[in-house]
C-alpha cells in the first residue's frame, strides 16, 4: 500500500493506493484530525508528501518505509525545459506527471482551476515546457473587492451562467469575472490548438464542476488527477531506489 499526501493551503488530502488503484481518499481541515489518521498509515510501504500549506508531519516520525517529500530534488518521470525549476510548484510537477501517465505520447494541456489558474503543457515526447499562471476565480472576486472602495465581495457558487449584460453591480461583476474567466480558458485552449496537433485537454481543480458545463472544447475532467500524478512520481522514485 502506498500513501499520497497532498497538503494545500486550507485542506489536506490523504490517499491510499493499492496496485496503482486509488482505494481511499480522506480530506482534513485541521492538524489534529490529520495526525490521528496518519498514525493509521504507518504500515504502508511508501509515502509521498507534497505540502504547500502549514501542515506538519511529526506523526510520520516512526514510519519505517520509504518517505519522500516532493521538492525540486526529487526525480520526476518527464524531461523538463522549465527555466526556473527551483520555483516550479509541486502541484505543477504532479500534474505534468499525471498527464504523462494518463496520456503517453500525446500533446497534453492541463488547466488546474483552483486558487490560481495554472496551465501546463507536456508534449508527445514526454517533455514538460511550462505554461501560465493567472488568478483563480475567487481571487478575481476578492481583488475587485479589496482594491476598490465600493465594489462588494461576491461569490459564484451556483451552476447558472451569469447574464452577458449585467443589470446591476453584482451581476456586472458576475458577468465580468465568470464570463471573462471562461473566455480566458477557451482562449488559451484555442491558442495551444493552433500550435500543437492532437492536443489532449485536461481540466482539474476545485472549480472544475462550476466551469466544465460552460466550456465548448472537448475537455477531459478527471477526478483526483493531481493525486494520481503524485502516486506516479512515488512509484517512479521507488523503482529507481529498488534498482540501485
Amino acid at each position: 500500500m502506498y500513501i499520497v499526501i497532498d497538503g494545500g493551503n486550507t485542506r489536506i488530502k490523504v490517499a491510499q493506493f493499492q496496485d496503482e488503484n486509488l482505494q481511499n481518499l480522506e480530506i482534513f481541515a485541521d492538524q489534529k484530525a490529520l495526525n490521528i489518521f496518519l498514525k493509521k498509515c504507518l504500515l504502508a510501504q511508501a509515502i509521498i508528501v507534497s505540502n504547500v500549506g502549514f501542515w506538519t508531519f511529526e506523526a510520520l516520525n516512526s514510519f519505517q518505509g520509504r518517505l519522500i517529500y516532493l521538492n525540486k530534488e526529487i526525480k520526476v518521470p518527464f524531461q523538463s525545459f522549465y527555466a526556473s525549476p527551483q520555483t516550479l510548484g509541486n502541484d505543477r510537477r504532479a500534474l505534468a506527471a499525471a498527464a504523462l501517465y494518463e496520456f503517453p505520447k500525446q500533446n497534453c494541456l492541463v488547466l488546474d482551476a483552483g486558487t490560481c489558474l495554472t496551465v501546463d503543457f507536456i508534449d508527445a515526447k514526454g517533455a514538460y515546457h511550462g505554461g501560465a499562471i493567472s488568478p483563480g476565480l475567487n481571487m478575481r472576486f476578492e481583488a475587485l473587492h479589496s482594491f476598490t472602495q465600493n465594489l462588494p465581495k461576491i461569490n459564484w457558487s451556483d451552476k447558472n451562467l451569469p447574464s452577458l449584460i449585467g443589470d446591476s453591480t453584482v451581476n456586472s461583476i458576475l458577468s465580468g469575472v465568470v464570463r471573462g474567466y471562461l473566455a480566458e480558458i477557451e482562449g488559451i485552449i484555442e491558442q495551444y490548438k493552433e500550435e500543437f496537433n492532437d492536443l489532449r485537454i485536461v481540466l482539474c481543480g476545485g472549480d472544475t464542476s462550476l466551469l466544465r458545463p460552460w466550456l465548448k472544447n472537448d475537455i477531459f475532467a478527471p477526478s483526483n488527477f493531481l493525486i494520481k500524478g503524485l502516486e506516479y512520481i512515488l512509484r517512479y522514485n521507488l523503482e529507481g531506489f529498488e534498482k540501485s
